[in-house]
């Protein structure tokens, strides 16, 4: 293998926590994005005496903050 090929293979592999973390975040942000759906939910189960929708956007929020966090720790800054 050529010497320019080698190196651009390595430029384009991410590292194993790198592309661990931009998964983890994807994860976490398709979560709060389907969460916009459950909230549209949310008075109307309240208004009917149903917790459910607000049991349930309270958690998935939580997840996927929480995979957000983990996600960004574990892939750093991509600048250096």
């Amino acid at each position: 293998m050529s010497g320019n090929q080698l190196i651009r293979e390595e430029e384009v592999q991410l590292g194993g926590d790198e592309e661990q973390g931009s998964v983890l975040m994807t994860v976490g942000k398709l979560l709060l994005w389907t969460d916009l759906i459950f909230l549209a939910f949310v008075y109307s189960g309240i208004k009917g005496g149903s917790h459910l929708y607000v049991y349930w956007f309270s958690a998935q929020a939580i997840v996927g903050l929480t995979l957000l966090g983990i996600g960004r720790a574990k892939r750093g800054s991509l600048t250096h």
